[in-house]
């Protein structure tokens, strides 16, 4: 059975006429909609600068000290902030949460950085009590500070801050024979993120 042929020459005009027609059947429901669909756009972009913008206020806020509470739920930048001011006020039971909040975000970046500043906190509390004579709960801080130094150079193997603190809380450890070294101070092994990944600290030579 042979298909029927149309006219070439008649196509493209009954194809237009039809579009033209429907266009000019939609138009006023577009005319209708389009003021709509420009005011939900606006909305939005008005819900995202004001998001922003109370973040940056958050932000601001943190850097100056004041106390402003943040969800695990907020944005990576918000994240980091928190976690630094609950670092610089040594408060470092709060900070777990919002790193693994960072993970799961993939900010690798700011993964690496809260936890160096997790690390400082719990290096500064280890110091704190070794200048009173009180190494019995030095010993742990100075374990989870290593842990989180090089859980931070995994995620960034340039931050030489984090090699250098890396390298202080290990001398201490070795300083003080009297520490507990079964306190867990090995880091678990993860996948594709093992103590031989850490560029420039071979095991056994800190």
């Amino acid at each position: 059975m042979t298909a029927l042929a149309l006219p070439a020459g008649r196509t493209g005009p009954a194809l237009r006429d039809r579009l033209a027609g429907a266009l000019r059947r939609a138009r006023p429901h577009l005319l209708v909609a389009l003021p709509i669909l420009l005011g939900l756009a606006a909305l939005g972009l008005g819900v995202a600068a004001w998001r922003v913008e109370r973040d940056n206020s958050a932000i601001r806020a943190l850097q100056a000290g004041r106390d402003v509470p943040v969800g695990t739920d907020a944005s990576a930048p918000l994240l980091l902030a928190r976690v630094q001011h609950l670092a610089r006020r040594g408060l470092p039971e709060g900070i777990e949460p919002l790193v693994d909040a960072l993970a799961r975000a993939g900010d690798v970046d700011r993964v690496a950085r809260a936890r160096y500043a997790l690390a400082n906190t719990r290096l500064r509390q280890a110091f704190s009590h070794l200048e009173r004579g009180d190494l019995d709960p030095a010993g742990p801080l100075i374990t989870l500070a290593r842990q989180d130094y090089r859980r931070a150079l995994q995620n960034a193997p340039d931050l030489w801050d984090a090699k250098f603190n890396l390298d202080v809380a290990s001398r201490l450890l070795r300083d003080f024979p009297e520490f507990d070294r079964k306190t867990g101070d090995e880091l678990k092994a993860e996948p594709k993120q093992i103590w031989t990944e850490v560029p420039g600290l071979p095991r056994g030579a800190p």
